[in-house]
């Protein structure tokens, strides 16, 4: 069928996990396979000091934007003034579980706390390190983030970005809520950053026969098959039965 979404190409790629801080290992990860996620992600583990950023902006961030912040901030991939897209699941769940909870107890909250609750928090953080004013996209989208990154990131493509930064984070959900985590998730803190630019690489295609709820893919399972030169299709979301797909004989990146 004729692609309906721009194809694009992945320039280049760093993520961040306890215990899985280095590119060599998430790519003897990714191309063992992959999985659920990396092993050795222990829950106290805190992220690594963010030196980057300076002392008034890295101060309010929390783990999981600290995790984000790092990332964001890697020597390896540098900052270069793209549009930045945000993508995570619920947010700083953590952060706005501890706004409401304070609310009930005192019946106010922090202004400084309240405005790090909004999703496009961090990327701000980030955005007024680098002294810049690219866009900044922000998106929630539960277990169909990986799709909606993709998404968001093509349409920037299409729009004439030459190449965007999709950013995807996410924490565990805080243990009052433990239970309704459905599938349950063994991730830890981490943070993934690719860097997409248009090609022909990978194309996002709605598929006539639609995925069946256990297709939805996450972020990680996105970085092993753009790390996976041999994998042909992932299947993204049971809506709409969207696929990413690797052009033949292409390689990642």
């Amino acid at each position: 069928m004729p692609a309906l979404v721009p194809g694009m190409n992945l320039r280049g790629w760093t993520a961040w996990m306890p215990a899985m801080e280095t590119t060599a290992a998430w790519t003897a990860w990714a191309r063992s396979g992959g999985g659920a996620a990396p092993p050795g992600a222990a829950d106290a583990a805190e992220p690594p000091p963010i030196k980057e950023i300076p002392p008034l902006l890295r101060r309010r961030a929390d783990k999981m934007g600290r995790a984000l912040l790092h990332t964001l901030s890697r020597p390896e991939l540098p900052y270069a003034g793209q549009p930045l897209i945000l993508c995570s699941r619920l947010g700083e769940f953590s952060r706005a579980l501890a706004l409401q909870r304070e609310l009930a107890r005192a019946g106010q909250v922090s202004p400084q706390q309240f405005s790090m609750a909004v999703h496009n928090a961090i990327g701000g953080l980030f955005m007024m390190a680098q002294k810049t004013n690219a866009p900044l996209t922000a998106l929630a989208a539960a277990e169909d983030m990986a799709l909606a990154g993709l998404l968001e990131a093509a349409i920037q493509l299409a729009d004439g970005a030459a190449s965007v930064w999709l950013c995807f984070s996410e924490e565990p959900l805080p243990d009052v809520y433990r239970n309704q985590d459905t599938p349950p998730r063994s991730v830890n803190y981490f943070s993934l950053l690719l860097e997409l630019a248009a090609g022909d690489t990978f194309r996002l295609q709605p598929e006539t026969c639609a995925h069946t709820d256990s297709a939805r893919a996450s972020p990680l399972d996105l970085l092993c098959f753009l790390l996976s030169p041999t994998a042909a299709a992932l299947p993204l979301s049971a809506r709409g039965g969207w696929t990413l797909r690797r052009r033949n004989g292409a390689d990642a990146a």
